[in-house]
């Protein structure tokens, strides 16, 4: 992400933030001042925005107590509550503020490099060690402490160094009353890395569970609930459209699922089975399908994901063909199938999840689905919120949430981080090897080396500055520019219009490539050949090379759109879902058009993920090779 578009992000994210507060007495989060259990007011707890605070649970809860002590080399200085929060953290990779008795106490944070879990004590986790000599100390005669700051040996008073070099952290105290964290270099230095002014504080004597946290907070959690039902009724009585829930399987949409519940008694689910789910949600799904006595739509993109993968190469944040393919066609699908006459699709967004979806309105049209309007009744909620009503309700969440994950979907979507893989990895190791198998092919054809594979740069096109400094110290090259997807050019000379395809290796039959046409104008296709709009069509095959030519007024991108189409069909359906006369059908693996019924309206190409993306991916591949060939100019 460039660094002006990341600070609009945040902007954008610390206003979608909501306080949280934290009862000194009762030792529980409180999402209003007050607390419900003693009366008493609440603490404000200071957090990185969109503080989209959430429980640590299950594993993950048992895995950051083993983890810090695996850091500390020591027993853990901190109190083992069962309360403990995480709130996501901006980083190179997946990390988590740690929020302990209402206090940051450290960073738990993927190292790309290492390709493990670390935790680094911040703040009041830092001022725990120091206070009970747990763990790597230092404790310096300076008057001040900044970011940089080398402390040698006698500026030490006391000290309980790790090994020199081992990268362990260390905590850093003063006599003028500074506190910070840094690193025991190799020249016996300690290095700071970050450094604050000391703050007071005690650890709380109680031990509360996730229920007295719900006591605490019922009022707020039945004013979210009431506001919720209201909104859904409001929205269904304007629109007059019957509701159905978008179930993924995950914690926001359960409780969407639930409030809509309530709002209108049993309504219907759909789920998107993209091809790419743990069989633990599918399972679930059904489960709770099962157990509420609702209709269950599975809209099942079956193996598009592959079968799209081998023509378009890993998917990336930049470069999301699978979506198209996986998601948005087979959802289309389904609901024009089961709503002929439309729908209120209920989602569980929320908009502390993203900039994107702290922009997006809490009602809305979707473009890809004219006849369905959206509507997230649980937008403004946190993520405590979500499972603070969760744990109030009793709803049956997805198991996978006590087994190291807090991102459930597709589990080897490109927005994931590694971090985040590793829960993947860990539960599901022949899924994980699988998909790393065909990255690490991909990889040794290209020729990219073990950084694509190891650090996740197939998850970008146009890797960030971040990464690529990482990469850089990895490997001491920089990130290198990957082709994907069909490979083409375009040349436009005295109205005729040269398609080339580059490395095309399959056949593709005049009657294949007249239907593609037949998109852009009449075609005749005879014994003498292809014509389109009554121009002869030239096709020329040789060596991976196919080349098609044809005199026409239509614009270049467009007779390249269809071409592509033609050649690398991966019989998705989006084109037969958006035809507005019924003219193409999938068949066999790919489309078929009924020509006398084709209106040659274009509509086609301009839906088709393989053309979409084709172009994308090459448009940003030129431009980032302009880009670094001006540098190497400039240097």
């Amino acid at each position: 992400m460039k660094r002006g578009a990341g600070k609009r992000a945040f902007e954008i994210l610390r206003k979608a933030s909501k306080p949280l507060y934290w009862c000194d007495r009762c030792n529980v989060p409180l999402l209003t001042r007050v607390c419900g259990i003693c009366g008493g007011e609440g603490r404000p707890v200071k957090l990185t925005p969109p503080a989209d605070t959430r429980p640590a649970l299950g594993l993950e809860h048992v895995q950051l107590w083993k983890l810090i002590e695996s850091e500390l080399d020591a027993g853990c200085p901190y109190p083992r509550r069962r309360i403990v929060l995480l709130n996501k953290v901006p980083y190179v990779d997946s990390a988590d503020e740690v929020i302990v008795d209402g206090y940051v106490i450290g960073h738990r944070y993927y190292d790309l490099v290492r390709g493990s879990w670390r935790f680094k004590p911040v703040y009041y986790g830092v001022s725990a060690i120091l206070k009970s000599k747990v763990g790597y100390y230092a404790v310096a005669d300076v008057e001040i402490l900044k970011r940089g700051f080398e402390l040698h040996a006698e500026d030490l008073l006391e000290a309980n160094l790790p090994r020199r070099g081992s990268e362990k952290f260390v905590a850093i105290g003063t006599t003028s009353g500074y506190e910070g964290v840094g690193v025991y270099t190799k020249r016996k230095r300690v290095r700071v890395l970050k450094s604050w002014k000391a703050k007071s504080f005690e650890w709380n004597a109680a031990n509360p569970s996730w229920l007295d946290a719900v006591r605490a907070n019922e009022a707020r959690l039945a004013i979210l609930e009431q506001e919720a039902v209201d909104f859904l009724k409001n929205v269904a009585g304007k629109y007059k459209l019957p509701p159905v829930v978008s179930f993924s399987g995950g914690k926001d949409s359960l409780v969407a699922f639930w409030l809509s519940q309530k709002a209108f008694g049993k309504v219907t689910l759909l789920f998107n089975d993209t091809g790419l789910e743990l069989p633990e949600t599918v399972d679930y799904v059904k489960r709770v399908a099962q157990s509420s006595g609702s209709e269950l739509i599975v809209a099942s993109a079956g193996d598009a994901f592959w079968r799209g993968l081998e023509v378009m190469g890993p998917p990336a944040r930049d470069y999301r063909w699978c979506c198209k393919v996986a998601k948005l066609v087979p959802t289309a699908k389904a609901v024009r199938e089961r709503f002929a006459g439309g729908a209120l699709s209920i989602v569980g967004q929320r908009r502390a999840e993203s900039a994107s979806r702290a922009r997006s309105p809490r009602v809305y049209r979707n473009k890809w689905l004219p006849d369905v309007v959206v509507a997230a009744p649980i937008h403004s909620w946190s993520a405590l919120e979500v499972w603070l009503y969760i744990f109030k309700e009793r709803l049956p969440v997805n198991p996978l949430y006590f087994k190291g994950f807090d991102r459930l979907g597709c589990w080897l979507c490109p927005a994931i981080e590694m971090g985040e893989a590793e829960a993947v990895r860990e539960q599901h190791l022949e899924l994980w090897a699988k998909w790393e198998s065909y990255l690490r092919a991909f990889s040794e054809k290209a020729g990219l080396g073990e950084a694509w594979v190891k650090l996740g740069l197939w998850r970008w096109l146009a890797v960030p500055g971040d990464i690529k400094r990482v990469a850089q110290r990895f490997s001491g090259q920089e990130a290198s520019i990957v082709s994907r997807g069909p490979r083409f050019s375009v040349e436009t000379e005295d109205g005729e219009v040269r398609v080339e395809l580059k490395g095309f290796s399959g056949a593709l039959s005049p009657e294949d490539l007249a239907e593609a046409l037949s998109s852009l104008g009449t075609v005749e296709v005879s014994e003498g050949g292809l014509k389109l709009n009554g121009a002869p069509v030239k096709v020329e095959g040789a060596g991976g090379v196919l080349r098609v030519s044809v005199r026409t007024a239509k614009r270049a991108d467009d007779i390249a759109r269809a071409v592509i189409r033609a050649a690398y069909c991966v019989g998705c359906g989006s084109c037969e879902l958006w035809c507005p006369k019924g003219a193409v059908k999938v068949t066999g693996g790919r489309f078929r058009v009924d020509l006398a019924a084709c209106a040659h309206c274009g509509m086609c190409n301009a839906v088709c993920p393989v053309a979409e993306y084709a172009v994308r991916a090459q448009v940003l591949e030129e431009t980032l090779s302009s880009h670094r060939a001006k540098r190497v100019q400039a240097a």
